[in-house]
């Protein structure tokens, strides 16, 4: 019989396993993204062209045309139209913040972890240590690569409790912080192909596309380092085997 795991607002028990606790956005934290975030973005929707009104009369004014357009709403179709769009663009806002939090399913003996363009797996056995990075879950491997490395939404001391709850290394830090070094581009300290990597996941993360900045990350470790950023500022390490 599976047994319940206690309420909390971050866990809730998995349905198919007596054992598992899963991590994510809970239900009423989607629902206020979901529509609180569409209905600001509604509102703003029928304030904006009251302000560009206020403006528009100025002397000196840069972007005159879009303040123009932004006042131009009179009849009430436009005015509902106005609406209509700063809800649709709050949905999208509201979407891509649920997207972009991990969701993780804990066992004793595996975790399970889903982001919006990648999965992956790894059993306890081997996990060598799991820290949060700011607000990014990261969990090492016994080479100290990072198999998982991403947001998440729930507080830092709930998920090190569900991880040390289910006998997982929990670290308050990144055990191998100091090794890390500021990637600069062309300076010689990495063999020639792993900088091309570097320069090929510095624009991926321009572009905010995170499928190749996961791919990418992946091709460095192939190649013997690890690596992490803060902005588009990239830090890369080598990997140590513990």
């Amino acid at each position: 019989m599976a047994s319940k795991q206690p309420h909390d607002k971050f866990a809730k028990s998995a349905p198919d396993t007596s054992t598992a606790t899963v991590l994510g956005y809970p239900r009423s934290d989607r629902i206020l993204l979901l529509v609180g975030i569409p209905l600001i973005g509604a509102v703003l929707g029928l304030l904006l062209p009251i302000l560009a009104r206020q403006v528009t009369g100025w002397s000196k004014l840069p972007l005159r045309i879009v303040f123009e357009f932004l006042a131009s709403p009179e009849e009430t179709w436009q005015v509902v139209a106005f609406a209509a769009g700063g809800f649709v663009i709050g949905l999208v806002f509201a979407f891509i913040a649920l997207s972009e939090s991990l969701t993780v399913t804990l066992t004793d003996a595996r975790v399970e972890v889903t982001a919006e363009h990648w999965q992956e797996a790894v059993d306890r056995a081997d996990v060598s240590a799991v820290f949060m990075d700011g607000k990014q879950l990261v969990v090492l491997d016994h080479g100290s690569r990072q198999v998982v490395r991403g947001s998440h939404a729930a507080p830092a001391q709930r998920i090190a409790a569900v991880f040390r709850k289910h006998g997982y290394p929990w670290s308050d830090s990144d055990p191998y912080a100091d090794l890390f070094k500021k990637w600069v581009h062309g300076s010689g300290a990495l063999r020639p192909e792993v900088d091309a990597v570097l320069a090929a996941r510095k624009e991926a993360l321009k572009r905010k596309s995170w499928f190749d900045v996961h791919e990418l990350t992946q091709a460095v470790e192939e190649l013997g380092y690890t690596v992490r950023e803060k902005g588009t500022e990239q830090y890369w390490r080598p990997l140590v085997q513990s």
